[in-house]
């Protein structure tokens, strides 16, 4: 069996295809669709990320590695390969995953944004950022032009120009009431991709009629059902 998502004529390997690929046969239909989780997680926020992230840091599930799903995982390796070829046709590179999700947020704070500009506000928070600009190139400026040689002082206008980026960066930022960017750490995105994968190990197996106990169906699932509730609710807080 090749690792391989795609089969030689562009079809899917383990996913539905159109009835070109396919000749009528009798059998069960699919128990899932095995695209489901990664196409679902190729359309998640920074903010649904971030709350995802927090929910399976505070999960006692998640402190270490089920067996379950390691001996699924070891059992099945092509299928777990396949499933990782599929989790990156739909996510890209852990760099693409993010770029699509910052798009995705920005997408949901551009009703804010129209607002924001239709109140005037966001031309008062354009000027508070130039004359804070302003403040930072003239102040060192000054000093640079009239006391070149005075070590010292270049050093405490160098220190006090710092504090005045970030003092005045926060006001501007408090004050223009935009939500704040989520930070969210490479180390643990990759663990919300792993149970995006595991998730779309457990659909291919059931695809193909592979016999799982429900307990291990559930302990793969588990955490890519995590990021679904995590995403429910950071879209409630949106209505």
């Amino acid at each position: 069996m090749s690792n391989e998502y795609r089969l030689a004529d562009g079809s899917p390997r383990y996913g539905s295809r159109t009835e070109a690929h396919i000749p009528n046969q009798a059998g069960p239909a699919p128990v899932v669709r095995v695209e489901e989780a990664a196409e679902a997680a190729a359309r998640l926020g920074l903010d649904d990320m971030a709350a995802a992230i927090d929910r399976r840091l505070t999960s006692s599930w998640a402190d270490k590695t089920d067996p379950l799903v390691k001996g699924l995982r070891k059992a099945h390796p092509e299928e777990l390969a396949a499933g990782r070829a599929l989790v990156t046709l739909h996510l890209g590179s852990q760099r693409q995953w993010r770029l699509k999700a910052q798009s995705v947020r920005d997408k949901h704070l551009a009703a804010t944004m129209l607002r924001r500009r239709a109140s005037g506000s966001a031309r008062e928070i354009l000027l508070l950022r130039l004359v804070l600009m302003g403040a930072l190139i003239a102040f060192p400026s000054s000093i640079v032009a009239t006391s070149r040689e005075d070590l010292l002082k270049l050093v405490v206008v160098g220190v006090a120009c710092i504090a005045m980026a970030f003092i005045g960066g926060h006001f501007i930022t408090v004050h223009s009431r935009v939500p704040v960017m989520p930070n969210i750490r490479n180390a643990w995105l990759s663990e919300l991709r792993e149970d995006i994968v595991d998730a779309t190990l457990v659909a291919i197996l059931q695809n193909m009629g592979v016999d799982l106990d429900s307990r291990t169906a559930d302990a793969g699932r588990r955490g890519w059902m995590s990021i679904q509730v995590a995403s429910k609710a950071v879209g409630a807080l949106r209505c």
